[in-house]
């Protein structure tokens, strides 16, 4: 998250991560940028995104003539060095945009994955042409076999030297889908929806009884006119 983003979303995002989980989850935030006070718990990392992310970032962009791709690599390079850096077990990623809604423990996280590679809301159901994922909330489990090999992957398709061909767009979402493709232990948790017409899935599954993706402009100011 930069400045703007935080101000709109990303403090309540982690002010709900901090009354909602339980202390044996840390939080990991790529920071672009903000230069106002930030909460300080013993729960949050911050990372510095011009430090760990930009330089891979601006190689990208330059050989991207797509805004709105070079836009979503700042999520997608700082997703690719979370998955190099984490050391816990299992990762979830979430959007600067998700917020936290009431206790979530352990066992509600591992029922995303349960004994797969990844946790994953797959767009397939859409019929967009090419792989894609709502990527706002994703669970990896670090320790499986094919961790490694599904690390390279994203990593090869986002560094590219042109987009592969298998998607539409360069984004993140279906970067990830890519990669998850190579692999038989996907769970897919649109299977968890209920409405097989929404891009963002996460708000119409079982999910949101802890967790919503506050995605797109209107729902985002509804946030920040309600603080």
């Amino acid at each position: 998250m930069n400045q703007e983003y935080y101000d709109v979303v990303g403090k309540a995002m982690i002010d709900s991560f901090l009354q909602h989980t339980s202390y044996n989850c840390k939080l990991r935030v790529y920071a672009e940028n903000i230069t106002s006070s930030i909460p300080i718990d013993n729960r949050i990392d911050y990372y510095d995104w011009n430090i760990s992310c930009k330089k891979h970032w601006q190689q990208f962009k330059n050989k991207c003539s797509d805004n709105l791709s070079v836009k979503f690599a700042k999520k997608g390079f700082a997703f690719l060095h979370a998955l190099q850096t984490i050391k816990e077990r299992y990762f979830v990623w979430v959007d600067a945009d998700i917020l936290f809604l009431k206790a979530i423990d352990k066992s509600f996280l591992l029922n995303t994955i349960q004994d797969n590679l990844i946790g994953i809301f797959d767009h397939s159901y859409l019929n967009l042409g090419g792989y894609s994922a709502e990527s706002g909330y994703v669970i990896i489990d670090t320790q499986h076999k094919s961790f490694n090999k599904f690390v390279e992957l994203y990593k090869k398709y986002y560094t590219a030297e042109s987009k592969p061909a298998k998607i539409d767009r360069w984004y993140d979402g279906q970067i990830c889908m890519l990669a998850a493709s190579e692999f038989k232990k996907v769970y897919n948790l649109s299977n968890l929806s209920y409405n097989n017409t929404n891009h963002t899935p996460l708000n119409d599954s079982p999910l949101n009884e802890y967790i919503v993706h506050y995605k797109g402009k209107k729902r985002k100011r509804f946030i920040k006119n309600t603080k």
